[in-house]
């Protein structure tokens, strides 16, 4: 890692950038984290998966301030990946040739079975469990990674996402149709044969706002 790197992670609903600084050889720590709401995959759903143009202007605005604020702190580094929106969209490469034309900044796009498996990475280094599935809920893909004995046994990524599931089935109160399309996609899961772990780890910003309307409801007494 350079001395100051940042990262940006170019989702489905959030954009969200973060500025590290390397204090040592395996330790760091945070310079800035910003987020911005952008929905790029709004409307994209129900046109065929293609990006449109108001979603995509808010997208590279938000790069553009994102870009400047890791300037300002000098960065020396910078790691840009986007997931499902921009894998799936037939359109993404005219964004993304703009993004490195423009603003000379290269975005890669991983496929879904990385972005679980980056998401297991990170749960099995920082929670005491040794078997558990993580279930990363976006708004373009929902991302599960099985974890036995401490280590990473599978990863899977499914195209049920808070976006998608609201254009194509919730907005047209297409209940049934929505679930049925969800076990048709559960079965990719069932065809693997796996022991499914007791333990589930949520990931994203889904399972955080359930958690907290969870503990709102509950009158939980603190704000985590």
């Amino acid at each position: 890692m350079a001395k100051i790197t940042t990262i940006i992670d170019i989702g489905s609903n959030s954009m969200r950038m973060v500025v590290f600084q390397k204090s040592s050889r395996f330790a760091f720590h945070l310079l800035n984290e910003t987020k911005s709401r952008v929905k790029i995959s709004e409307g994209c759903y129900e046109n065929g998966g293609n990006l449109q143009p108001i979603p995509l202007k808010r997208a590279y605005d938000s790069l553009k301030s994102f870009l400047k604020i890791s300037e300002a702190l000098k960065s020396r580094k910078i790691i840009c990946v986007a997931t499902s929106a921009l894998r799936d969209a037939p359109n993404s490469k005219e964004f993304l040739n703009r993004v490195k034309n423009d603003l000379n900044l290269n975005i890669k796009v991983i496929d879904g079975t990385k972005e679980a498996f980056y998401g297991g990475v990170a749960a099995v280094n920082l929670l005491h469990q040794n078997e558990f599935v993580t279930v990363d809920i976006g708004g373009g893909s929902t991302e599960f990674c099985f974890i036995k004995e401490g280590k990473i046994v599978h990863s899977i990524s499914l195209n049920i996402g808070t976006v998608r599931m609201k254009e194509l089935y919730f907005s047209k109160n297409n209940m049934q149709g929505a679930k049925e399309y969800i076990q048709q996609q559960l079965q990719e899961i069932k065809a693997l044969n796996l022991e499914i772990p007791l333990v589930a780890v949520g990931i994203g910003g889904t399972v955080r706002a359930l958690g907290k309307a969870i503990m709102q409801k509950q009158n939980y007494p603190l704000d985590v």
